[in-house]
């Protein structure tokens, strides 16, 4: 439960506690509206463009204001709380309630198949994938696969890349066959993306494959050779993103490099076996 004490003390008066947008998430979960209104939508957009963050702030509060259950402007808002990781977990799973409600269950089945393909499921997804970020970082793996894998079942095109943090923990947790059917769905990954690059050689190596997993290993260090140093852990994370990358390129590497690495540390031989191998 959201505590007084975990509110940040330094905060603009004029910014929404976390508890006050729980009770804006409560109030829009008991009228049971699906109503939204547009012109709060449109105010949401004009935030995310103002020029500063008290421009940015006004607007969302005065979208707040017009739909209290405005599950983007609440998601925007919760972005810039300083909340303990339980408290942000719940926070994100009241707001998700709010966004399936507000969506209805027709959504739900006039959408599957291609659910970022409709701009009214997209912050419904925006707040799922958040969800999972948060259970991910807060050990609660299982869980965080567990919303990846919906999520993949509502919009299969994956428009927001959530298998690549899926196949990673996947393999963390040792989960081959579910690692595998992500393979068979995403066939063309290997040559493109060094996470699943990579996650291949993982899967090859707990299978006990020793054929499979030396030519896995050449697809990766082909796809991208930049990868391994942070794999091994003899090069550290950079803490801040690439806004941008290519396959194969050094920021590719640091984008996914966080997920792979903490798939290969939960198996030390693995990582034993790769240090055994040298770069031809």
């Amino acid at each position: 439960m959201i505590r007084q004490s975990d509110e940040n003390p330094g905060r603009n008066p004029k910014t929404p506690s976390p508890r006050s947008l729980l009770l804006s998430i409560e109030r829009a979960l008991a009228s049971n509206s699906t109503d939204p209104s547009a012109r709060a939508q449109d105010l949401f957009y004009e935030a995310m463009e103002a020029p500063t963050a008290t421009a940015k702030l006004a607007l969302l509060e005065k979208a707040l204001k017009l739909d209290s259950g405005n599950v983007d402007v609440l998601l925007e808002l919760f972005r810039h709380e300083t909340l303990s990781p339980a408290d942000k977990i719940e926070f994100l799973q009241k707001l998700l309630k709010l966004a399936e409600t507000r969506l209805g269950p027709k959504a739900f089945q006039e959408f599957a198949g291609a659910f970022w393909g409709f701009h009214e499921t997209r912050p419904y997804m925006r707040v799922r994938v958040m969800l999972a970020e948060h259970l991910r970082a807060a050990g609660r793996i299982a869980e965080a696969i567990a919303e990846w894998q919906a999520m993949l079942v509502l919009n299969p095109g994956d428009n927001q890349g959530v298998r690549y943090a899926l196949l990673s923990s996947l393999l963390a947790l040792n989960r081959l066959e579910e690692a595998r059917a992500l393979f068979e769905n995403y066939p063309e990954e290997f040559e493109f993306n060094a996470a699943f690059a990579w996650g291949r050689v993982l899967e090859r190596f707990l299978a006990n494959d020793l054929t499979g997993v030396m030519a896995a290993l050449a697809v990766a260090r082909k796809q991208n050779p930049n990868m391994q140093v942070y794999v091994k852990g003899h090069r550290a994370v950079p803490r801040h993103q690439p806004e941008a990358y290519s396959p194969g390129s050094k920021e590719e590497a640091i984008c996914y490099a966080e997920g792979v690495r903490a798939a290969w540390v939960k198996h030390p031989a693995a990582l034993k076996w790769l240090e055994a191998q040298n770069l031809k």
